[in-house]
């Protein structure tokens, strides 16, 4: 028993000595798994997987500045795409930019930048199959994928800092999907569904047909859809940014837009089907129907009607509840 009371009072002590670190440690642990289990359930499975397409990467991302670099175009492909296919445009260190054709042939180049690597061991390939086109920037490494239907791995990646630059100049009609790793993402006027996903990188997006499912991890999204398609929902999703959607003002959709820090803002009319706080919404806008989701972490959501002069501002049909 004297053993059992001197254990007692030495865990005592040790309990007096340390309390302060020891509860700050179940704090900080509690926090990361709860932001853990947050992400896990908005989230589910992320579109774009880091692992997907690339492993071991040696690329030097460190000092990367891609605005103040020299570029130099090292690859044209021009052909046609009918209304309806897709293209594919697969990077890894560099943006993306879209914008619409002058006639009915898609074209797009590709401009290396690179301060120590030599340029030419970064490959630039075209795939056409079936009407369709993958287009895709191969770094060297120990196994290179590009194929027909956006396929695209780099396995074993050597360290390289050569950066790669595309210009996509897209015919009416014709569906577009993007990704990079390192690198922004916009596109401009196009008429057909947008699939858009990095890692590092802001993504912004105009489309007068939509729809969009957009994919960051860091960094803030921003589309406009002029209109949306029969068919089709809206996957916005980041991490670490602020979400924008300027929608239709005669939008039909079932809303569930959610926020861990910030908040949710919108213009449109809400008819309240699940819950309703200035975090987490599951509305009906209009007579609802297509699925309209929205994701961030760290950052608030804005949802607004385009074309609209005025700022976003909460309009939630019943008092809002305190933040869960």
């Amino acid at each position: 028993m004297a053993h059992s009371g001197f254990e007692a009072s030495r865990l005592h002590r040790i309990w007096l000595g340390w309390r302060k670190e020891i509860i700050r440690g179940v704090v900080l642990f509690a926090i990361v798994v709860g932001v853990g289990i947050a992400v896990t359930r908005m989230f589910g499975v992320l579109p774009f997987h880091l692992g997907e397409h690339v492993s071991r990467a040696g690329l030097d991302f460190g000092d990367l500045d891609l605005d103040n670099r020299a570029w130099v175009e090292s690859f044209r492909w021009t052909g046609k795409v009918a209304p309806d296919q897709w293209v594919w445009i697969r990077n890894l260190n560099g943006p993306v930019s879209v914008e619409p054709a002058a006639g009915d042939s898609l074209v797009v180049t590709a401009e290396k930048s690179w301060r120590r690597s030599g340029p030419d061991v970064v490959e630039i390939v075209a795939v056409p199959h079936g009407g369709t086109v993958t287009v895709c920037a191969l770094w060297p490494a120990e196994q290179r994928t590009c194929g027909e239907n956006g396929s695209y791995s780099l396995k074993g990646v050597r360290k390289n800092d050569v950066a790669v630059r595309f210009t996509v100049s897209l015919p009416r009609g014709v569906k577009i999907d993007v990704s990079t790793v390192n690198g922004r993402l916009e596109v401009t006027g196009a008429t057909a569904p947008v699939t858009l996903a990095t890692v590092n990188g802001r993504i912004e997006a105009i489309t007068t047909q939509g729809p969009i499912k957009a994919t960051t991890v860091n960094g803030s999204i921003d589309v406009t859809m002029g209109a949306l398609a029969p068919v089709g929902d809206v996957e916005l999703k980041t991490v670490n940014g602020s979400i924008t959607a300027a929608l239709p003002p005669n939008l039909n959709a079932d809303l569930d837009a959610q926020t861990v820090s910030g908040r949710v803002n919108t213009d449109f009319p809400l008819q309240v089907v699940g819950r309703i706080s200035s975090r987490h919404v599951q509305a009906k806008i209009g007579s609802g129907g297509r699925q309209l989701n929205l994701r961030t972490v760290n950052g608030s959501i804005d949802i607004q009607e385009a074309g609209g002069a005025t700022p976003a501002l909460p309009q939630p049909p019943a008092p809002v509840a305190p933040p869960r």
